[in-house]
């Protein structure tokens, strides 16, 4: 299985997309946990458009912790409807694309914890350091109209000031920054 091959199986499963990139120094840099900045790897195959999200909870609730009172509580969800309504991540149009499966991870989302999960939310309390991984993954009637996708994060998440984005389709592999000002991937 080739590189591009493993990162469309992986989309929906974020330690595998996570080793995936871990062949590049550059991958193992974008996975710092950087406030501000996020990163989106978009991966294009056969009609399937696979995206995974990774950011601080700082840049999206402005904390990094379990909600504490019910404002907060309102925040995480809040943040869970941005994913959820439908417009986080717009595909062209003309490729006709359509959500099929979301998937949202944090410590901030109750869920029932997985054994490998649990030490990791652990870590990630007891540093005061802790992010939501999201997977997305879209049928496309006509992948091959695919060309870009708006990010429409930057508006409901004003700490999110850049996306470091990388992109794996059949026309190739390329990275790009996107910041509210410019908030399109082409490819």
């Amino acid at each position: 299985m080739n590189q591009y091959q493993a990162l469309c199986a992986a989309g929906l499963s974020f330690g595998v997309m996570g080793v995936a990139f871990a062949e590049t120094s550059d991958a193992q840099s974008l996975a710092a946990h950087v406030h501000g900045s996020a990163t989106l790897q978009i991966a294009v195959d056969s009609d399937t458009l696979t995206i995974s999200f990774s950011s601080p909870l700082g840049n999206l609730l402005g904390f990094e912790r379990k909600a504490r009172n019910q404002a907060e509580v309102r925040q995480v969800q809040n943040m869970i409807s941005q994913f959820y309504q439908n417009n986080a991540f717009v595909p062209s149009k003309a490729a006709h694309c359509k959500l099929q499966t979301i998937h949202l991870e944090s410590l901030v989302i109750k869920k029932k914890p997985q054994a490998a999960s649990t030490e990791q939310r652990t870590h990630e309390q007891e540093a005061g350091h802790a992010d939501l991984n999201a997977a997305l993954l879209y049928q496309c009637k006509k992948i091959k109209n695919l060309r870009d996708l708006q990010v429409n994060l930057f508006k409901a998440f004003p700490n999110l000031h850049q996306l470091n984005v990388e992109i794996i389709s059949e026309r190739g592999q390329s990275a790009i920054k996107l910041t509210p000002n410019n908030s399109q991937a082409n490819w």
